[in-house]
């Protein structure tokens, strides 16, 4: 059975004509199991990488004992924590490697960080070819505290909306009134893929504490909008009632 949010969503959009739902968004169905070739997981060990490639944090054990979280540190590990792989087979985003078939995110640690800026040092998106995936999921031992965490599969389910459903919040005159409920829904999904983000302030991004370092493994990416996310999708500390967003070469939180 499809996650009853995704169907509220598709219910919605249905009240529109098919010349009207010109934008396809895809939104995680954590209810729904998906194929055994399918990528998609929730935290648990990544696709493709090896410890050599895996994106590191070099100021981890600074962050731990911040986050009085020391028992977990291990001086030899600096490896940030696996939060999502989504699978892009089938799936075209904008800014997406045209031949990626994984995106997966990266965070230095998901209870306690300083993702609060555009290009900060905290996040890492990485995209892999087809041929990167195939060396299968990682076998070795995850970060001590990414154990804690609860690893899931999930399935991508696509809903095409109308793309105007983004006017919403903006209060363009003439907007058509079933778009406001769409809107809403779509809002206060878990995770979305796809469109256009949804701010929790109006003056957008803040300021990188600390400067991104590009990936060393992956396929190259613009720095597109791709997603976003509530931790009720990854359970990473977003704040109070906070979102990520996810863009091609990083991502960052907002919260109220």
């Amino acid at each position: 059975m499809v996650a009853p949010y995704i169907e509220q969503i598709r219910s919605l959009a249905d009240g529109f004509g098919d010349s009207e739902r010109n934008l396809r968004l895809y939104f995680p169905d954590l209810e729904t199991a998906p194929p055994t070739d399918c990528l998609n997981r929730v935290f648990g060990p990544p696709i493709g990488l090896g410890p050599e490639l895996w994106p590191t944090y070099a100021k981890l054990g600074e962050l731990l004992a911040e986050a009085d979280c020391v028992d977990d540190w291990d001086p030899r590990d600096t490896r940030m924590e696996h939060v999502f792989t989504v699978d892009l087979r089938g799936i075209r985003v904008i800014g997406a490697p045209r031949d990626a078939r994984a995106m997966l995110l990266f965070i230095s640690n998901a209870g306690y960080h300083r993702a609060c800026g555009e290009g900060n040092a905290h996040t890492s998106v990485v995209f892999l070819s087809e041929q990167q995936v195939a060396n299968g999921l990682y076998q070795g031992p995850l970060p001590r505290r990414s154990l804690q965490r609860w690893s899931r599969r999930f399935t991508m389910q696509p809903v095409d909306v109308p793309g105007d459903v983004f006017d919403v919040p903006r209060g363009v005159v003439g907007c058509d009134p079933k778009l406001i409920p769409l809107y809403a829904a779509i809002r206060q999904a878990p995770a979305r893929l796809g469109g256009c983000p949804t701010w929790l302030r109006r003056e957008g991004p803040g300021q990188a504490a600390e400067p991104s370092h590009a990936p060393r493994v992956g396929l190259p990416a613009r720095k597109n909008f791709m997603m976003q996310f509530r931790s009720s999708f990854a359970d990473v500390n977003l704040g109070r009632s906070g979102i990520m967003f996810v863009g091609g070469q990083g991502a960052y939180y907002q919260s109220r």
